[in-house]
């Protein structure tokens, strides 16, 4: 049957009903985009004065702390100071995400703190190789030479990133392990979740989507490469999603010690997106992924992975992210050097009483019949 223009004016009466349903709240912020204004500093926007806390370490021109900065720049870009203005510090050692006004935040600035007190926190390698290490803080950037020809340790750390080829805006949240695996925690923020406090979500449906980006420098290896693990408030690990060495999209479900392949390849030379919906009520995870194709230079169609699949455990609130890198030499002998994330987003709908879904239906069910009355007349 042909619609008739008379009955488009009912349309949003079904979407408002709809949206009483499904009411949720969007955001991206805090992780966001990582651009300045979501809270990320690369030196391009200045770099960081130091406060001279305890534990804190320095690592520009010798490692004085009279140059006033702090955080950690690659050894690769040597020195910071001399004109790199892409990799910013990394996010464990300044205020990263709790700055900035998208997402109807509270201004200010990029801050020296004192390490690991943010929401970004280095649980495995990352900065704590490089500390330990002493390298880049050993008064000066180089480690020694063989054979006379100068040598540096390689890349450890979580930071913002300024690019060109970002999907929105000029930066990215950058990945680097190359001497030693890393682990990185991230705290959710109400900011995050549009106003809603993450440890509120415990009866809630949270939808996450992002953007990613891997190497192709390690496209020979087959495991795991990357993983990033949504948890609760209990501290249990709820699902992980993350992908090979040869950017085939993975997951793994709790108690399993496998991850599972799927049909998904997330090209290198662009953008792919990914999706999930935790059902934290009704303990199950939905899984959707569109994959960037390097040979096309195209974005794929959608591909449903997981429908609703049961979790295995009471899932809490979701309050934190965590990402595993594999790190040194890979199978290949390649090293990580890009897993580029972008353009984070949230929603959270809280999951309606019984009595609440059927008064809803109920709605429905009304204006539905009284778009028939009106087609009738």
């Amino acid at each position: 049957m042909n619609l008739q223009p008379s009955i488009f004016p009912t349309r949003p009466l079904w979407l408002g009903a709809a949206a009483l349903f499904f009411a949720a709240g969007t955001a991206g912020a805090y992780l966001g985009s990582f651009e300045e204004l979501d809270g990320y500093r690369t030196p391009f926007n200045g770099n960081i004065l130091s406060l001279d806390l305890a534990g804190d370490a320095k690592f520009y021109l010798n490692n004085l702390s009279a140059n006033g900065f702090t955080g950690i720049v690659p050894s690769s870009t040597f020195p910071n100071t001399m004109g790199d203005l892409s990799h910013g510090p990394d996010l464990s050692r300044y205020n990263a995400g709790v700055y900035g006004t998208n997402a109807s935040g509270p201004g200010g600035t990029a801050t020296d703190i004192s390490d690991n007190s943010g929401l970004w926190r280095a649980q495995i390698g990352g900065r704590l190789n490089e500390d330990i290490g002493g390298t880049l803080a050993n008064n000066y950037q180089y480690l020694g030479n063989t054979g006379g020809i100068p040598f540096q340790q390689n890349r450890d750390y979580v930071h913002a990133y300024r690019y060109t080829g970002a999907r929105t805006g000029s930066q990215v949240l950058n990945f680097l392990a190359q001497d030693t695996d890393l682990r990185y925690d991230y705290s959710l923020d109400s900011r995050d979740f549009g106003g809603t406090n993450p440890n509120s979500t415990a009866g809630s449906v949270v939808s996450l989507s992002f953007w990613i980006c891997p190497a192709d420098a390690d496209d020979t290896d087959p495991e795991n490469v990357l993983g990033m693990t949504l948890r609760d408030s209990m501290g249990q690990s709820v699902f992980e999603v993350g992908y090979t060495g040869e950017n085939i999209l993975q997951y793994r479900m709790v108690g399993s010690s496998n991850w599972v392949n799927t049909g998904t390849v997330v090209g290198s030379t662009g953008w792919s997106e990914v999706s999930l919906v935790l059902n934290a009520a009704a303990d199950t995870i939905s899984l959707s992924a569109r994959g960037f194709d390097d040979g096309t230079s195209t974005l794929g169609g959608v591909d449903s992975i997981l429908s609703s699949a049961a979790l295995g455990l009471d899932a809490a609130a979701l309050t934190e992210l965590r990402w595993d890198l594999q790190g040194g030499a890979l199978n290949n002998g390649a090293l990580s050097f890009k897993n580029f994330f972008d353009d984070f987003n949230f929603s959270v709908a809280p999951v309606p009483e019984p009595g609440s879904a059927m008064s809803v239906l109920c709605g429905l069910l009304f204006l539905f019949q009284r778009s028939r009355r009106a087609l009738i007349s």
